[in-house]
């Protein structure tokens, strides 16, 4: 070996080894991997005019706001009820112009995300427990933070899961929730579940 190609050797090791910790796949880390989707998380569905939707469960669907063709999108999944957390914007309009206020109910929920309370939540809770009026579409703006706080509810009163596992979903589900709403996460975690469930009645 000459004095040259041994001079040299340091530098290519060193940059074998930065090669190696900037691949995670030849350093062994997983960081960065796409972990699968758990089944039990909401999953996206394609529909004309309903951005961000995804299906909770047979009973609930999620969503951000609808555009008008999205409602005439809803009448044909079969959605009896459609829940509008905004406070500001009212549905009727977009309803009329599709054609179908005739063919949906419609429940306006003005939640307050600076100051959620259990008034509101009971109010959902109640239109989720009765069968007449499911399958339920629930929406705000983006389909992200009000909408994500009020599905991580219905998954701890109707389907047993822990606060944990509802948060989780919330905030890492995919649905673009904004960390600056820590204080609805902040709900979710202090709320008295069965003060909740006697309010609504289950």
């Amino acid at each position: 070996m000459s004095y040259q190609s041994a001079e040299m050797m340091p530098a290519l090791v060193l940059a074998t080894v930065l090669l190696a910790l900037c691949n995670p796949a030849s350093a062994g880390s997983t960081e960065g991997r796409t972990r699968p989707r758990p089944a039990s998380w909401a999953q996206p569905v394609d529909m004309p005019g309903l951005p961000n939707l995804h299906r909770v469960s047979t009973g609930l669907f999620r969503g951000a706001q609808p555009e008008p063709q999205g409602f005439r999108s809803l009448v044909k999944m079969g959605i009896k009820t459609v829940v509008n957390l905004r406070q500001l914007h009212s549905d009727r309009d977009e309803m009329d112009e599709a054609g179908v206020a005739d063919d949906l109910d419609y429940v306006h929920i003005r939640f307050n995300p600076f100051h959620p309370e259990d008034e509101d939540v009971v109010e959902f809770l109640k239109v989720i427990a009765d069968p007449a009026k499911r399958p339920v579409f629930v929406h705000c703006r983006h389909g992200a933070d009000r909408t994500g706080m009020m599905v991580a509810i219905y998954r701890i009163v109707f389907q047993g899961w822990t606060k944990k596992q509802a948060i989780e979903e919330m905030t890492t589900g995919g649905f673009g929730f904004h960390g600056i709403w820590k204080n609805l996460v902040r709900y979710v975690r202090k709320v008295d579940v069965e003060v909740l469930r006697r309010k609504a009645g289950l």
